[in-house]
């Protein structure tokens, strides 16, 4: 296969199904199914409407597809591997029935000829009687590692990848060296750190594999509570080598569960205390468990990571896998003294993945090797005749400002909170300057309101700046570069003073670092922020409201502008106000 050849990767599971088409080993588009369909998670929803998305900007039909990447071991789900492992995981465990359920239905959706089948039922409805191009399964695990090692900055380094289960794991740990990934330390079900966070956040009164997040930030306000930290070790604990960790199932899958399907009624009888509803008010013990759970999560990972460094001789880190979104987690390993430089790949969850299969069959097949990661801005976008054209067909009032970064840096140094809709959608959980809620973040108030009245969320999780670039030694202690908002640094006492609406509680910051050749735009706009301020940052958000996606199009940006507490909406060259403003 030549090169030039593009390479499709579908990710297709119960929760954010995306795809990516990669040539020449670069993401030439990548998008979540939820931004078009705008249900949060598009969960059990085939990403058709993404598909279309990415053949579109990738300017080809979908026969001109010549393979399309999983992320899943397709050939041992059907040869039997698969069913030994579950078979074995009975010998040692009293599996329950909604397990052995779980476990047939993998086995029987996940073997070549179903997954096949199904994803020709899906190309024949979208696309008519067209034969579905060649799928290629890479291992689960296999394609995270890929992901990030391959994008990070190194060529030598260890990847460790954990998520909740893919194929047969939980966890990986690899020795990466060129083209080279080789598994060090192979972590299998039910030891799952996924699994652990999810029953806890359930159990604490949020969605999982939704509030995880909300764990996180929770866990800031926690302290140190010895009873607690000891009912916790009996789920998760280290196992015998002092390397390994180990999970005691029978709290998470195996037995009764009359309060969640993540967690057993043994959890709950161990903490002494029925879960919290989700409209229950949080108390100190609730913010003590998060802080326990956290700290236990980040103690499992460490030494690993401490262990692999070590034994493959070098200092730099990748981080993949779904659990690798957890900040203050990355943060932690970062501070290892092992730990020289890390990268934790800011699509490093199953739906992200999308794009790993697509790098890894490109790979494959047509010997490109995936590019280094600069940027995640491979989604829609629109162009300035098509924005005013819409806010035209609203009947909108609108300027058209001689400087959209001037005028914008104006109404926020005036205390608004603006919209920032421009260029093309960034693709992931994390808002980097396409489609952003921005505020001052010298205002206390300002990132209050922002939560009350635009973001309709819980008032103790935290907003994050972003930096420029060439500023972050002022801002952060003992920073390396960190584009993508998924690790965090010691705020420096200069942040700390000069910019509080942007600083947890815990003292750190959950940075973006902003760099000129890869965000021109955004870039001038904190440069003139600054220049009026002395500044050289802004509080940046997603922009969507609780439980809905971020915005994908201008209707979809004006709909949230005018439904929220927002000031100002600046969509490419146009700028709208809530209070003046002429009518075109």
């Amino acid at each position: 296969m030549g090169s030039s050849e593009h390479f499709l990767g579908i990710f297709e599971g119960h929760f954010d199904p995306a795809v990516a088409i990669v040539r020449d080993g670069q993401v030439v588009a990548y998008a979540e199914e939820e931004r078009f369909l705008r249900n949060k998670h598009a969960y059990r929803v085939y990403p058709r409407r993404a598909l279309r998305y990415c053949l579109e900007a990738a300017g080809i039909g979908p026969a001109e597809v010549a393979a399309i990447g999983v992320n899943w071991n397709l050939d041992a789900y059907g040869d039997g591997r698969i069913a030994a492992f579950f078979d074995s995981m009975a010998e040692d465990w009293p599996l329950d029935p909604a397990t052995k359920g779980w476990q047939r239905a993998m086995l029987g959706g996940f073997n070549r000829t179903a997954y096949e089948a199904r994803h020709a039922r899906e190309w024949r409805r979208s696309f008519g009687d067209l034969p579905l191009p060649r799928i290629v399964g890479l291992p689960h695990h296999f394609t995270h590692a890929l992901q990030s090692y391959l994008q990070s900055p190194f060529d030598n380094a260890v990847c460790v990848t954990i998520d909740g289960s893919g194929d047969e794991h939980c966890t990986v740990v690899w020795r990466c060296r060129g083209d080279s990934i080789e598994a060090m330390r192979e972590i299998r079900m039910p030891h799952s750190l996924g699994w652990f966070y999810a029953a806890f956040t359930e159990y604490l009164g949020f969605e999982a594999y939704d509030g995880e997040y909300k764990v996180m930030g929770l866990a800031a306000y926690g302290r140190p509570d010895a009873a607690l930290s000891t009912k916790v070790a009996e789920v998760l604990h280290p196992a015998p080598d002092g390397i390994e960790y180990r999970l005691a199932p029978h709290y998470i899958h195996y037995g009764p569960r009359s309060w969640s399907d993540r967690f057993t009624d043994h959890l709950p009888e161990l903490l002494g205390r029925p879960p919290r509803s989700s409209d229950a008010p949080l108390d100190d013990w609730h913010q003590d468990l998060a802080f326990a759970v956290q700290a236990a999560l980040e103690g499992a990972v460490e030494p690993l990571v401490t262990w692999a460094l070590k034994e493959a001789g070098t200092g730099n880190l990748c981080i993949g896998g779904g659990v690798g979104l957890n900040v203050k987690m990355n943060s932690r390993l970062q501070a290892l003294p092992a730990v020289q430089r890390i990268f934790a790949h800011p699509l490093c969850s199953d739906g992200g993945a999308a794009a790993g299969a697509a790098l890894g069959a490109c790979w494959q097949l047509a010997g490109a090797r995936p590019e280094k990661l600069h940027t995640l801005a491979n989604g829609p976008q629109s162009a300035d005749a098509e924005i005013e054209a819409a806010l035209q067909r609203c009947g909108l009032a609108y300027e058209r400002p001689a400087d959209i970064a001037e005028a914008v840096a104006d109404a926020l140094v005036q205390g608004a909170v603006v919209g920032w809709f421009q260029g093309r959608m960034e693709a992931g959980p994390r808002a980097l300057g396409q489609r952003s809620i921005l505020a001052d973040p010298r205002s206390v108030e300002a990132r209050d309101r922002v939560n009350a009245v635009i973001k309709y969320r819980e008032p103790w999780r935290p907003f994050c700046p972003s930096i420029l670039a060439e500023a972050a030694g002022r801002y952060l202690v003992d920073a390396q570069d960190a584009p993508f908002m998924i690790i965090a640094f010691e705020a420096s006492e200069e942040l700390k003073r000069a910019a509080p609406a942007v600083v947890h509680v815990d003292g750190t910051a959950r940075v973006q670092m902003v760099h000129r050749d890869i965000l021109p735009l955004y870039h001038r706009l904190i440069s003139c922020f600054e220049a009026r301020t002395g500044v050289a940052a802004l509080l940046n958000t997603s922009f969507n409201v609780k439980g809905e996606p971020v915005v994908c199009s201008i209707l979809d940006a004006v709909r949230t502008f005018y439904s929220t507490g927002m000031d100002v909406l600046a969509a490419g060259s146009f700028l709208l106000r809530k209070t003046e403003g002429k009518r075109a």
